[in-house]
């Protein structure tokens, strides 16, 4: 990190982020959370909160895993835990939450008039039928990164992209590395195809659509990279950090990864630093635009805390302007307040999220259901066996696609 970028942030941290009265509340709070990115900045904001309302805060680390967070959180909440007020939930989660009254509603907390500079993807997020559950803090999307140096403009299409990373690959450079390990990010890079080439997961009445035309399509696709080289065999083993390791250490052209990864390509030490551009998600047909996952963290204030109060006024103070301006620039974490798109400290350290937001304008919502985690679970499963060719792609997901209405329509 710079010396002005850390100068910039500690001056954000010297001032209380709002007026609350001056006198302390005492007592503590306990946060849930994953290890942010770095650490340091997130430890002054949580000090800056301390210092501002006497309430201690104490953070429960949790695995990078989100599958082992779920895990984790989910058997807190079903046992009533209630040493937990405060969780830093996957936005996949809230409805599943929500649904199981795990989380508080929070719409007599904010009011409609504060919900404005929230940027409306996240927020729609954050609801489950028509209530809101939690803040965003932070959000993401599906961004397609390239190697500038090597193929000067993105691919405009999903078509054009395997062209290229077959004929542009070579003994120490890969085509495209995604993520294609059985877990949730292999669902992410399906659906990003799926809703490009107009298909859905789930009809409004509850129908599941996924193994349509449009389904076979973009698994026929993942499977066809693999097989014809234009993506390397290992990406079925790969995740999130180990898709981007290989771009970071310039072992690939083409890199499908969340926003997040902009601030780690330009870092000091990258091997690939200023050598890579940045574009939205390719076309399927050339006609639509290409459609990209929306993704994201938001705070929860649990049903079975006992300091409720406490647990509220430090979702508010990590969600407002001041915080997220430190994230964004401490951590490139692309905030939820539309304001700070504009911001000249934010955009001096992130010049790529004034085109973001556009993009996230337009990112979509994985199915929002109680249901989610376990409709996941399915389609990871069938997904990954097409992708080591146990079965054909139409074939898993007709499987997925049986398993997955089993349950949907108890909603």
């Amino acid at each position: 990190m710079t010396r002005a970028r850390l100068l910039v942030i500690a001056g954000l941290l010297v001032v209380p982020a709002w007026p609350w009265p001056a006198w302390a509340e005492g007592g503590s709070v306990t946060l849930a959370q994953f290890r942010q990115r770095d650490q340091q900045v997130e430890n002054r904001l949580l000090k800056e909160f301390e210092a501002a309302t006497g309430i201690r805060v104490q953070q429960r680390i949790m695995p990078a895993s989100t599958d082992l967070q779920h895990q984790q959180y989910v058997t807190w909440l079903a046992g009533r835990d209630r040493s937990v007020d405060v969780y830093l939930i996957d936005l996949i989660w809230v409805a599943e939450f929500a649904a199981a009254g795990w989380i508080l509603p929070l719409e007599s907390r904010l009011p409609a008039e504060a919900r404005d500079g929230i940027l409306p993807a996240p927020l729609a997020s954050a609801h489950y039928r028509g209530k809101l559950y939690a803040i965003p803090r932070f959000t993401e999307s599906g961004l397609l990164y390239y190697r500038k140096d090597l193929v000067p403009t993105a691919p405009a299409t999903w078509e054009e992209l395997r062209g290229l990373a077959r004929a542009k690959r070579g003994r120490e450079v890969a085509g495209y590395v995604f993520q294609g390990k059985q877990y949730e990010g292999l669902v992410v890079n399906f659906l990003e195809l799926l809703w490009s080439a107009g298909g859905e997961v789930l009809a409004p009445d509850g129908r599941v659509l996924l193994n349509g035309p449009a389904g076979a399509a973009a698994l026929t696709y993942l499977v066809e990279l693999v097989g014809s080289g234009a993506a390397p065999r290992g990406v079925i083993t790969y995740m999130e950090r180990e898709s981007l390791q290989e771009f970071l250490e310039g072992r690939a052209l083409f890199h499908r990864n969340w926003s997040y990864a902009w601030s780690l390509v330009h870092r000091e030490g990258s091997k690939v630093r200023g050598k890579v551009g940045v574009a939205p998600l390719p076309s399927w047909d050339g006609r639509r635009p290409g459609v990209a996952a929306l993704g994201g963290w938001h705070l929860a204030l649990s049903a079975y805390s006992e300091r409720r109060d406490a647990g509220w006024r430090l979702i508010r103070f990590l969600t407002d302007t001041r915080a997220q301006k430190a994230k964004a620039i401490g951590e490139g974490r692309l905030p939820t307040l539309a304001s700070l798109y504009a911001d000249p400290d934010v955009l001096e350290a992130n010049p790529h999220f004034a085109a973001l937001q556009q993009g996230l304008a337009h990112a979509r919502h994985r199915p929002i259901t109680p249901f989610y985690p376990r409709l996941s679970a399915v389609l990871q499963t069938h997904l990954s066996r097409a992708l080591v060719g146990s079965s054909s792609p139409q074939e898993a997901l007709d499987a997925a696609a049986r398993e997955i209405a089993t349950f949907v329509a108890r909603e």
